[in-house]
């Protein structure tokens, strides 16, 4: 009988470690910033910049892939800018998230991967208006969150934060909106 028990607590204990061990990097610190800021009123702001953090890994690797191998000039210019600029994003994020004990993924999920892979096994003009298209979608998709974090941030370092994050945003959505322009006259 205590073998059997045994057997049935170690299948337990390796289902629970696979599902575990199936979580993202993303996944992984938003369930460590979820119990850390649970019920707090920055609860919402932590959730946001974990997403921005993870996003950013995955921009940082997409511009280093369009900066090597981008078909048009502007668009390697454009993308090693969004690299340095991502690059430098995530080390004031970095020293943000320090200060407020927040956990922050440190590599790319799986999913991210494949998206890296895709954007490397095109070429010339299809890797261009690829590329184009994540930046496009990417910085339309923070956008939004970093206003209202700009709006209603109750620290004053993430208010600051997301206006850096914003600026950025700005500048470099509407080089990437002009070259996709380019790219389709």
């Amino acid at each position: 009988m205590k073998m059997r028990t045994i057997r049935y607590l170690t299948i337990a204990l390796a289902g629970f470690l696979f599902v575990a061990c199936q979580q993202t990097p993303k996944q992984e610190a938003q369930q460590e910033n979820d119990y850390r800021f649970e019920g707090l009123a920055v609860s919402d702001e932590v959730d946001v910049l974990t997403n921005y953090a993870a996003n950013t890994l995955l921009s940082i690797q997409l511009a280093d892939v369009a900066a090597q191998n981008a078909e048009m000039e502007p668009v390697r210019s454009l993308a090693a800018a969004i690299a340095k600029d991502h690059r430098q994003l995530y080390n004031e994020l970095e020293k943000l998230a320090a200060n407020l004990s927040m956990a922050l993924p440190a590599r790319l999920s799986e999913e991210q991967k494949e998206t890296v892979d895709l954007l490397k096994s095109k070429s010339g003009k299809e890797l261009d208006e690829s590329y184009l298209d994540m930046v496009v979608g990417y910085h339309e998709a923070f956008s939004d969150k970093m206003e209202n974090i700009i709006e209603d941030a109750t620290h004053e370092s993430v208010m600051d934060f997301a206006r850096l994050v914003d600026s950025h945003q700005y500048v470099h959505l509407n080089e990437a909106k002009k070259l996709k322009m380019e790219l389709d006259a």
